[in-house]
């Protein structure tokens, strides 16, 4: 059974364990810069202080400031039982592994100004931000090893990980790498998955993984664009090392794509999944199916479309795919 537990959270009894209305995030949680909504925040908290077990390793994938590294590592600081965890025998003897570029690029012309502030946290584009993801992670060192430049010359040597907070697959390459490096590592059974890009109208590569490994992993929850999983066994080698989006054929991604059902999600999501889809189909040299798809989606959603009242919001989405599929130049604008 799965439930409504708040706006933007949906859950199976799992994610009801983790009391996410209920908790309170410090100030130090809730304030870190970050893209995470207060629920994600409180998300990972909850899962490091009430259920991790300290078999594993904690993944985190795409750090940015640092705004999940300091959920699971607050979090992780409360669990009753940290005093006696012994993380000896994970690399560099710490429990969680933060994955982080290090920069966001530049603007691809001079007249574009390259100064940014994020949530009253300034910083330019095409340059390192790291400093400021070592200030907030700073009172959690002693727990966080922080591996910086591209994931993609990452190689996780096979110690157990316990949970994965992926929010780095923005490009089929990574998603690719991410399965093959992490997923074989998980504790069959025993560890707990979470896809923070899944419920968002692009990115239909996670999705096919997800679906071609539904076997392997339950989806347990939604926490705003966050998608919870949990093992029920191990990924072998082989499974992970196979991406389904670049080698998989249309059809199969298809079928991959929608291969799981997410009862209880807000209309909303929906609707994103189904953007999803189409741009799925582009990227698959379907351009007029996913043009064909969009124009039902567009009537099936009209509802959605006319009660818009933000500038990047559902008609925003639909505009934007629409122009994309179009043009071909899927991703490579905003």
């Amino acid at each position: 059974m799965y439930s409504v537990i708040a706006a933007g959270v949906v859950g199976s009894s799992f994610v009801e364990k983790l009391d996410l209305p209920n908790l309170v995030l410090s100030q130090r949680q809730s304030g870190a810069p970050g893209m995470l909504s207060y629920m994600e925040r409180a998300m990972l908290a909850a899962l490091t202080s009430k259920l991790y077990r300290g078999d594993g390793a904690i993944i985190d994938g795409g750090s940015f400031f640092g705004s999940s590294l300091v959920a699971s590592a607050s979090g992780l600081q409360s669990n009753p039982d940290f005093a006696r965890m012994d993380f000896s025998g994970f690399p560099d003897a710490r429990p969680l592994h933060g994955y982080e570029l290090g920069f966001l690029p530049a603007p691809a012309s001079d007249k574009i100004d390259k100064n940014r502030v994020f949530h009253g946290t300034p910083y330019v584009l095409g340059e390192s931000f790291v400093p400021i993801l070592e200030k907030n992670v700073d009172p959690y060192r002693d727990l966080i090893s922080l591996h910086i430049g591209d994931l993609n010359e990452e190689v996780w040597e096979g110690a157990p990980i316990e949970i994965a907070f992926i929010d780095v697959c923005k490009t089929m390459r990574l998603n690719a790498h991410v399965s093959k490096q992490f997923y074989p590592s998980m504790i069959g059974g025993n560890s707990v998955l979470i896809n923070q890009d899944f419920f968002f109208d692009r990115l239909p590569w996670i999705k096919v993984t997800m679906g071609y490994l539904r076997d392997y992993y339950r989806w347990e929850g939604q926490v705003f664009t966050s998608s919870i999983y949990t093992s029920i066994k191990d990924v072998p080698q082989e499974v992970a090392d196979y991406d389904p989006f670049t080698q998989g054929s249309y059809e199969e991604c298809l079928a991959y794509h929608d291969a799981v059902a997410f009862p209880g999600i807000e209309r909303k999501y929906e609707y994103f999944l189904e953007l999803s889809r189409g741009y799925l189909m582009a990227l698959k040299d379907r351009k007029n199916d996913a043009l064909e798809h969009l124009r039902a989606v567009a009537d099936r959603y009209e509802d959605l479309l006319a009660d818009e009242h933000t500038d990047r919001g559902n008609q925003f989405r639909m505009d934007r795919a629409v122009r994309q599929i179009t043009n071909g130049n899927i991703f490579k604008v905003s």
